[in-house]
């Protein structure tokens, strides 16, 4: 017999009944077959797949394990129905017991449930390997937990608890279960906290009247297609359109969540178009109509206490598309409302750990590092730090592949393509936001022990080599991807260059400091040219609607302060025409969104900017020294009326985003400023 034959044989009788007659032992199988017909082998049954019933079965030849049936025995009759009362009461009496072992633990071991968080993954900050566990072994012998998934899709990782609900499995029905007792009714009003995305006073009827035509749902869907997917890949979407097109012709039978994603599509679909022509009255309209369909669909799913995956899709699309709207702080505020609930549902470990199919595990992965990478963004828009790089996650990247290469039956995850996938833009985004922390965390703690510029090189080598050397300028998506992959590698390599400026001002040469200074600005204007590219590229028009709301603060921050404190000098020519062009388009181009609170400060900042600029002309025509084809390292030394307005020294710019805008407004000192303004006038 075959090695794959032998592994896939029933389970035998024992050698104790070889005695037995032929006639007890046919006997003995029909009986057995009474309570076996039919059954899924082990392993089939274990993760919950069905099984074509034969020997072996096709789903074990496939991976190439060993197909094992369950015994000739009789099958176990369910136990009894559990009530909620006795459930609820299992329940207190668990949590007696817990509370008790709580009072004896020791103190060691506190860090592991401490203010609700979790313990630490493995890996990542968790504790020695020669600490000690309860049972008076090492830790080091204690198998890694990985939390556990419950029947309803949330996730708890919570140690102590986890393994109870592991273990008695009829527990995990209680969870999300109402309490029902003879005193509820003398307890506090229980209140759902959904009123921050939506409005009360809103009937659940009023759902599917928000909706639009079925027409007009199918260009939507297009539309989606066409413009948004390429850029905002969180959907797999030969798995997604049957259920799309499903919910379109019956909306009565979907889910409350799939309702909240078909809103979020028709309001990015329609923001996209919208962004075209501004003034359009029943875009407008719509807009509000279908973001209001979502706040309530999601209401009706009950989101904050039982998000899914498919609501926070919605919620991420129609996050990252309220940034034409909205460029305030509330985007950022609910992209932390996003985060914990990903977190609920166990985003943030990899789907492996729950045994799921090729296709959760990938959906979940670019789902999780697409909220990651746009809530690292925050840095640039409103000046807050960026993550310490601590956060226990271990999601592994999305594989870069097209969506035709995964299908909802694959039982094995496909290999990631060496050339462009459909996936390829959000990976090169995804992949340097990472070594941007990993500079971060280098530049401002020296933990890892490279050196800065070891980990921009290789992020350029790992971004060319794996995905920029593939792509076709001339295909609109592929030439976005590139574009804004050189863009954030650019401002890797400035915030290299303006950290070494900062710490080492004083102690490097004045010649090596001037040309580093000049390096620095060469790579800033690069970075500032190659977004406006993104920003007036014909062919790029189709994304313009989202890549216009972000704005490169941190560009014009830097290269503005260099144009106050070194009014003439190499490349000045030309990061005044990068500044000028961004700001036309801000300011004069009808199309462009708002550009947010921050931007009256590079206002201000490019006014002061352009004053000094023609009082140092003005200072060195009068002394007649001015010469066009002169060096501009001469007129950099002879400035100090020019870098008494700012206290540069000791100004973090901050990582990959502007600074502390505080700090910032006392550095360029506006109210002195205008008061010079005034004197000279």
């Amino acid at each position: 017999m075959s090695a794959v034959g032998s592994s896939d044989v029933r389970e035998q009788p024992s050698p104790e009944s070889a005695p037995c007659s032929a006639q007890k032992i046919s006997v003995a199988m029909e009986s057995a077959r009474r309570y076996n017909v039919e059954r899924s082998c082990l392993r089939c049954h274990q993760r919950k797949v069905r099984c074509d019933k034969s020997s072996p079965c096709g789903a074990c030849v496939r991976a190439n394990v060993l197909c094992q049936y369950p015994g000739p025995n009789r099958v176990k009759r369910r136990p009894p129905k559990v009530h909620n009362s006795d459930v609820i009461a299992r329940l207190e009496s668990l949590e007696r017991s817990i509370a008790a072992l709580a009072e004896n633990r020791s103190p060691h071991l506190q860090h592991e449930v401490t203010d609700g968080r979790a313990v630490s993954a493995p890996g990542a900050g968790s504790p020695s390997s020669n600490e000690p566990s309860p049972t008076g072994t090492t830790a080091a012998a204690e198998p890694s937990h990985d939390g556990l998934l419950v029947e309803d899709g949330r996730y708890i990782n919570e140690q102590l608890l986890s393994q109870v609900l592991e273990d008695e499995k009829e527990l995990q029905s209680a969870i999300g279960t109402p309490k029902s007792d003879t005193s509820s009714s003398r307890r506090p009003l229980t209140l759902r906290a959904e009123g921050l995305l939506v409005s009360r006073s809103v009937e659940e009827g009023h759902l599917y009247a928000l909706h639009p035509c079925q027409w007009q749902s199918t260009q939507l869907w297009q539309t989606f297609l066409n413009r948004i997917d390429p850029i905002i890949k969180v959907l797999h979407v030969p798995s997604t359109q049957p259920r799309v097109f499903a919910a379109i012709n019956q909306p009565a039978a979907a889910p409350a969540d799939l309702h909240a994603l078909l809103f979020a599509i028709f309001f990015a679909a329609t923001t996209s178009v919208l962004a075209e022509d501004p003034a359009h009255e029943q875009r407008q309209s719509e807009v509000k109509r279908y973001q209001q369909g979502l706040e309530l669909a999601l209401y009706q799913s009950n989101f904050l206490d039982a998000p899914t995956l498919t609501s926070l899709q919605a919620m991420s699309i129609y996050q990252m598309c309220l940034r034409y709207y909205n460029s305030g702080r509330s985007g950022w505020t609910m992209r932390g409302l996003v985060i914990r609930a990903a977190q609920s549902i166990g985003l943030h470990r990899d789907g492996r750990h729950f045994k799921l199919t090729p296709l959760e595990c990938e959906l979940r992965r670019r789902l999780w590092w697409h909220i990651c990478t746009a809530d690292s963004r925050a840095v640039e828009d409103h000046g807050v730090g960026v993550n310490s790089g601590e956060e226990l996650y271990d999601t592994a990247f999305p594989a870069n592949i097209d969506d035709q290469d995964l299908s909802a039956t694959a039982t094995m995850p496909p290999d990631s393509k060496d050339c462009w996938t459909e996936m390829t833009a959000s990976l090169i985004t995804t992949i340097v936001n990472e070594k941007r922390l990993e500079l971060h965390r280098t530049l401002t703690t020296k933990v890892t022990g490279k050196d800065p510029a070891e980990i921009v090189r290789e992020a350029k080598e790992h971004v060319y080599n794996t995905y920029t050397k593939h792509g076709d300028p001339n295909i609109p998506i592929q030439r976005h991807g590139m574009l804004l992959g050189e863009v954030l590698l650019l401002k890797m390599e400035m915030y290299v260059n303006q950290k070494a400026l900062q710490t080492n001002s004083t102690s490097i040469p004045v010649a090596e400091r001037r040309e580093l200074q000049t390096r620095t600005l060469d790579i800033s204007c690069q970075a500032l040219e190659r977004t406006n590219e993104m920003f007036t590229d014909a062919l790029l028009r189709g994304y313009r609607w989202l890549s216009s709301t972000f704005m490169p603060y941190f560009l014009l921050t830097y290269i503005l302060w260099h144009l106050c404190v070194y009014p003439l000098g190499v490349h000045v020519e030309r990061a005044w025409r990068a500044v000028n062009l961004v700001f036309d388009l801000t300011e004069k181009d009808p199309l462009w969104p708002n550009p947010g609170p921050k931007w009256a400060i590079i206002t201000r900042l490019r006014d002061k900017a352009l004053y000094i600029r023609q009082m140092q002309v003005a200072v060195e025509q009068a002394a007649g020294s001015v010469d066009e084809t002169q060096p501009t390292g001469t007129s950099q030394a002879d400035a100090p009326m020019v870098e008494s307005f700012f206290d540069f020294v000791n100004w973090d710019i901050g990582v990959l985003g502007f600074p502390d805008w505080t700090g910032l407004m006392q550095s360029v000192d506006i109210t002195g400023f205008e008061h010079s303004m005034d004197t000279q006038i």
